[in-house]
């Protein structure tokens, strides 16, 4: 869809002097209502498309950011028609259209020049529905758990418990790289040392039942510290 659909992203404008051309990033706005629309399924899934209450507003949507993707309202009607049907209790046609009539509306008011400057005027970005994040998952009521599935309606939290997610493994990578342990391999290695410990303490004890802490320390070469915590381990 992504080829079929999307405007081509390399300039064909050469840099002005002096300064450095610009990134043109892939996540740009087309492919943002890409994403809230996968999002939108997704989240459908996840509710096993139980969605009673909440049914008009996802077709609601789901017909809005279709338009914007697709430019073809036709076409955003007709799908919108078929995500409904995929509901547990889907709605009417006649329900359908009439609860997201409007968004085909505010749709062609973004192409509109005097739609879209009277919506600046008002400090909007521009006409029809630019939602924050905030708002939809308070529509939808999404939780945190939903949110790990989903890829752009997510709030501040899930983006901070992602951006750890990538920090740690950059790091894991990284001491890889320079053969380092990762603290999950170093836990499982001391794990697997202890283990081995305490199988060498019981069979010093049952060659030597009489024999000392210090005694016992000795002929492990441990400390009698150590010796000490082993044998809880082993009374445990």
């Amino acid at each position: 869809m992504q080829y079929e659909y999307l405007p081509e992203l390399a300039s064909n404008r050469p840099p002005k002097r002096g300064r450095k051309p610009k990134i043109v990033h892939l996540h740009n706005v087309r492919t943002l209502h890409y994403a809230r629309l996968l999002d939108l399924v997704k989240l459908a899934e996840l509710r096993d498309y139980d969605l009673k209450g909440y049914r008009e507003l996802f077709c609601f949507l789901y017909r809005y950011w279709s338009c914007c993707f697709t430019d073809d309202p036709e076409q955003a009607l007709q799908q919108v028609l078929e995500f409904n049907s995929e509901f547990k209790e889907p709605l009417s046609e006649r329900e359908v259209i009439r609860a997201t009539r409007s968004a085909e509306k505010a749709w062609r008011a973004k192409s509109d020049a005097k739609e879209n400057e009277e919506a600046i005027k008002k400090g909007y970005p521009g006409a029809g529905y630019n939602l924050k994040n905030s708002t939809i998952i308070r529509w939808f009521d999404i939780t945190p758990e939903e949110q790990r599935h989903l890829q752009t309606i997510i709030d501040g939290n899930e983006k901070r418990r992602r951006k750890r997610e990538r920090d740690k493994k950059r790091m894991d990578e990284v001491r890889r790289e320079k053969g380092a342990k990762t603290r999950e391999e170093y836990l499982e290695e001391q794990k697997e040392k202890t283990e081995d410990r305490v199988w060498q303490m019981q069979k010093a004890m049952e060659r030597h039942p009489n024999a000392t802490n210090k005694q016992l320390a000795e002929m492990l070469q441990l400390s009698v510290r150590r010796i000490q915590q082993l044998k809880k381990m082993i009374t445990n």
